[in-house]
C-alpha cells in the first residue's frame, strides 16, 4: 500500500510501531475499506529509470564544474564569450591568459563528463530505435529519447489507467482543489508524481513551443496564454502531451498532428 497513507491508518500512532501490531492495524482497516495497492516496477523499468538518472547525475556534476569555473572567471574579470556546453573548456583556455593547474582540473573533468555524456546519449537514442513503443512515443512533437524512456518508465503498464485523465493525476500534472462549504478554489499542479517526468515532460512542451508553432496542440496552448499567461499555458502543453502520450501508447498508434488539440480519452 502507499506509504503516504500509514500514518493517516493509525500506524505508528501514540509512538508505538511494531511489525506486529502494524499488521494487525492494517489488517483491521482492510475489513472496512478497500485499500489501495502500489504497483512493483518491472525489472526493464527500474532500468530504464536509472539510465536517465544515471545520466541526469553526469549532466549535474558537469553543470556544477562549469559554475566553479565560471566563478573563477568572474572573480579575474575575465568575461567568457557564449558558446555551446562542450565549447566551454576550449573558451575557457582562450579567455585566460594563464590557466592555473587547479582549474585546469576542473576543465579536464568537464571534458571527461562531457565525453560520457555523449555516451550516454548515444545509448538512450539506440534504445529508442530498437523499441517499436518508443519508437511510436518519439513521434509527438518535443518528445525526445529521454522524454520517452522516462513516461514509459513511470507508466510501465499502460493498463494501470483507463483513460489520460488518470495518467496526467498519477504524473502530478493535474490541478489540485480546496473545496468547503460553497466556496470551490482550483490549486496550481499536485505536483504528486515523479519529478523528473514531469520536468521532461514540460521541456518537451517547450520545444514544441518553439520548434512547431503551426501544430494545433501549439495554437491551443497560445489561447490558454492570452487568459492565463505563458507558465500555466505551457503547463497545460505538459498535461496534454502526458495525455496524447498515453492515447498513442494505449492505441499503438502514432502521433496524429489533427488529433493533438482534441481531448484525449
Amino acid at each position: 500500500m502507499p506509504a503516504t497513507l500509514v500514518r493517516s491508518l493509525g500506524v505508528g500512532s501514540r509512538s508505538t510501531k511494531t511489525d506486529k501490531r502494524d499488521a494487525r492495524i492494517l489488517s483491521e482497516v482492510s475489513c472496512r475499506i478497500d485499500l489501495p495497492s502500489v504497483h512493483i516496477p518491472t525489472e526493464v523499468s527500474r532500468r530504464r529509470k536509472a539510465m536517465c538518472g544515471m545520466r541526469d547525475r553526469l549532466i549535474g556534476a558537469r553543470t556544477q564544474l562549469i559554475n566553479c569555473v565560471r566563478g573563477w572567471l568572474r572573480g579575474q574579470t575575465i568575461r567568457l564569450r557564449s558558446g555551446a556546453t562542450h565549447s566551454f573548456p576550449a573558451r575557457a583556455r582562450a579567455s585566460a591568459p594563464e590557466v592555473p593547474l587547479f582549474v585546469e582540473r576542473l576543465l579536464l573533468s568537464i571534458e571527461e563528463l562531457t565525453t560520457q555524456i555523449v555516451d550516454a546519449n548515444k545509448e538512450l537514442t539506440q534504445l529508442v530505435k530498437s523499441d517499436p513503443l518508443l519508437t511510436r512515443l518519439a513521434t509527438c512533437p518535443g518528445v525526445g529519447p529521454v522524454t520517452a524512456i522516462r513516461f514509459v518508465g513511470a507508466i510501465d503498464d499502460v493498463s494501470r489507467f483507463s483513460n489520460a485523465h488518470q495518467v496526467q493525476a498519477y504524473l502530478g500534472l493535474a490541478p489540485g482543489e480546496k473545496q468547503s462549504s460553497n466556496k470551490q478554489h482550483r490549486l496550481g499542479i499536485t505536483k504528486a508524481g515523479s519529478p523528473a517526468v514531469r520536468m521532461a515532460l514540460t521541456q518537451a512542451a517547450w520545444a514544441t513551443r518553439r520548434c512547431k508553432t503551426i501544430e494545433p496542440m501549439v495554437c491551443w496552448s497560445l489561447e490558454i496564454e492570452k487568459r492565463r499567461g505563458k507558465f500555466i499555458a505551457i503547463i497545460a502543453t505538459a498535461r496534454k502531451l502526458a495525455g496524447i502520450l498515453f492515447a498513442m501508447w494505449r492505441d499503438g498508434t502514432t502521433y496524429k498532428s489533427g488529433l493533438s488539440a482534441a481531448a484525449q480519452t
